[in-house]
């Protein structure tokens, strides 16, 4: 369907919902800052539902006062905010913190420490967006780049947060099965049982893990065993889903080398607009 087409709504909206329920426990005898369980939860996932709205004046004011009855829900954004400086804050690695969360985030930190010399706000919070799916009857309307290219209004908006960089990987078209490497695999499984076997205490009464060294077992074998992204890895002009390319390309997005990770500078619109004017 062609972008010029007659589009079924003028008027987006997008509702969000992030208020965080949780809790923070502790001892009146704790340290500064022992109660923090886990450092995942640093990192939030949102979901953003995206509507469309009639041209009807009654319709529109409905969606001021949070009425969504009237509304058409055409699709979903989801993705997750990485706050890296609250991370090194804490003393920790976000490099680790994404790993130890989701595949997704792992290659994505890989890919920025590899390519580290080309970000200036590197370790500034990251937003990466995991997908924009829109309803098949909505597509083609141009939709998606609009939401691109207002996604960042959005996020400030909706999590009160100014990511210097957006991130995406646009998955593959193909599929492509990875060679097993079975040395490596029984390696690695030998390596995990020892240190089941081996565990200490530490003195803080904290199990600890005894890992022997993997011998002749290149680290790039045993990242590939472990599902880690390798540096240098590529994504093959054969696997590429060309048109998630175009359309992130049009929006203002670049790939990183050719790693496949697509990424978008975003402090710089506001600075030039006067965000802070």
């Amino acid at each position: 369907m062609s972008v010029s087409a007659k589009k079924p709504f003028k008027t987006l909206a997008v509702r969000y919902n992030t208020g965080y329920v949780g809790s923070a426990i502790f001892s009146i005898d704790d340290d500064l800052g022992e109660f923090v369980d886990s450092f995942d939860d640093t990192l939030e996932w949102h979901e953003f539902l995206v509507y469309g709205v009639s041209d009807i004046d009654e319709d529109i004011d409905k969606i001021y006062e949070d009425d969504f009855s009237s509304a058409t829900q055409i699709g979903i954004i989801s993705g997750c905010h990485i706050p890296n400086s609250l991370i090194l804050n804490l003393g920790e690695d976000p490099y680790q913190i994404c790993d130890s969360n989701h595949g997704d985030l792992e290659a994505m930190y890989s890919v920025l420490r590899e390519y580290e010399d080309d970000f200036i706000g590197y370790n500034d919070d990251i937003y990466y967006i995991e997908e924009i799916e829109l309803d098949f009857t909505y597509q083609g309307f141009g939709y998606e780049k609009i939401l691109l290219l207002q996604l960042p209004a959005i996020i400030v908006k909706a999590l009160r947060v100014f990511p210097s960089l957006l991130m995406y990987y646009p998955k593959p078209a193909k599929y492509r099965k990875p060679k097993r490497d079975l040395k490596a695999e029984a390696i690695l499984m030998h390596r995990i049982e020892y240190a089941m076997q081996k565990s200490i205490k530490s003195k803080e009464n904290e199990k600890i893990l005894l890992f022997p060294p993997i011998v002749d077992v290149p680290e790039k074998e045993v990242n590939r065993v472990l599902g880690l992204r390798n540096p240098g890895d590529t994504v093959p002009e054969a696997y590429r889903n060309q048109g998630l390319y175009k359309l992130y390309e049009s929006a203002g997005f670049k790939e990183i080398g050719k790693t496949g990770w697509l990424c978008k500078p975003i402090a710089s619109i506001y600075y030039k607009d006067g965000l802070n004017h």
